[in-house]
């Protein structure tokens, strides 16, 4: 992180502790409780989400050339491989002869990847290298029915993919020139994934978002787990776009209060969630990395997947280091199943029968106030197929 910035960022956060506040929104924002379990505008979400990227893997799952990995992004089947010079391609798992899935296993290895129906072949760049009794399509030319190829891309040790043929994909510049520099240089691209797992939650997507995004709650529901680290509604926000950081402080923030700013790195000082819109949160902590991705259901409303990936800076030593990301991981098991999840899947059912009109996000909920809105201006920009601007915050 910049010199400059970091003695920014660190006095920002003292300042907020200092005087119990934190960074504001100008007003209150009323959101319609509908919002989670209307299907008409969860279709209209749907659609607005498959146009911006998504992660789909750690490099760590794509070794070498041909290594796969099959998955689905918001009901889109995926064909991701790992290819010749090294790059990350996503395709549609779909045969371009009769539409059936070309490969079913999860992982692999492969050099071609057939269609069992009819045995249609495709290479690992997703040309259409054979099919059998190929004079029955005479006139066809095959350069023209390769694999649907997604835009595709490798940062941050993270491959990224929007499903959406034709979209633009750009992860630097969607973080932006500052923010993008601060995630490389936290050394998230050399890193090692310790662990993975999806959750199915019987949630709208934007309510596991919210979870993600709410410093707020910290001290209020998580009493006994991570308050006794974060300091509860106390956050600096920096939006850029379409992507926002947001700085938690840790309790240990005023230990650094009059140090020499060369002696100390703010990170160990607290927690910083880099959010690429709309639900994708890079989480650096001091000792290892949650790279968050939350998508919705590709046809309920009240279902959302969750995929967590723990990483670590290097690849574990000793017993110990793996007994320190192994206490990390508890410790978000237990905040996540027993604290988070087990209160917000009540919006779901509240939504649908609390007869409750609306909601309040408070000024001191910035984040959240950011994302509906700009997911409100997206779903409205629909009906006239143009960009929403991006929402600003002071």
């Amino acid at each position: 992180m910049d010199r400059d910035e970091k003695i920014s960022l660190t006095r920002r956060l003292i300042a907020h502790v200092d005087n119990n506040t934190t960074d504001y929104a100008e007003e209150l924002l009323r959101v319609p409780f509908s919002v989670f379990d209307d299907p008409d505008l969860a279709v209209k979400e749907r659609d607005v989400v498959r146009r911006f990227p998504h992660i789909v893997a750690h490099v760590d799952e794509l070794a070498k050339a041909g290594d796969f990995l099959t998955t689905e992004l918001i009901g889109t089947p995926l064909l991701v491989v790992r290819q010749n010079d090294g790059s990350v391609k996503a395709f549609a798992n779909v045969c371009r002869h009769r539409g059936s899935r070309v490969e079913f296993a999860e992982t692999g290895c492969k050099r071609v990847f057939a269609c069992p129906y009819h045995n249609w072949s495709y290479g690992k760049d997703g040309s259409l290298r054979g099919m059998p009794h190929a004079e029955g399509f005479d006139g066809m030319d095959r350069a023209e029915y390769g694999l649907v190829e997604f835009p595709c891309e490798v940062r941050h040790g993270l491959v990224w993919v929007v499903p959406t043929a034709g979209a633009e994909l750009n992860i630097a510049a969607i973080l932006g020139d500052k923010h993008d520099a601060e995630v490389t240089d936290t050394g998230m691209g050399e890193s090692f994934q310790v662990r993975k797992e999806t959750w199915r939650l019987d949630m709208n997507w934007k309510i596991a978002v919210d979870g993600v995004q709410d410093s707020y709650h910290l001290c209020q529901l998580h009493t006994k787990t991570v308050c006794n680290y974060l300091e509860g509604n106390i956050t600096a926000f920096d939006p850029v776009g379409r992507s926002w950081r947001l700085v938690v402080a840790r309790k240990s923030i005023t230990e650094v209060r009059d140090a020499d700013p060369d002696s100390f790195d703010v990170r160990d000082y607290s927690l910083a969630n880099y959010t690429i819109y709309p639900g994708t949160m890079l989480v650096t902590e001091p000792n290892h990395f949650e790279i968050w991705t939350i998508v919705p259901d590709a046809q309920d409303p009240n279902v959302s997947y969750c995929t967590i990936r723990l990483l670590s800076p290097g690849k574990p030593q000793t017993p110990r280091e793996e007994r320190i990301l192994q206490k990390n991981w508890d410790l978000l098991m237990e905040t996540l199943h027993a604290e988070d999840w087990f209160v917000t899947k009540t919006i779901t059912a509240n939504a649908a029968h609390g007869q409750v009109d609306e909601l309040i996000y408070g000024r001191n909920e910035l984040p959240g106030q950011v994302f509906h809105k700009m997911v409100a201006d997206d779903v409205a920009a629909l009906d006239t197929e143009r960009p929403a601007a991006p929402v600003t915050a002071r």
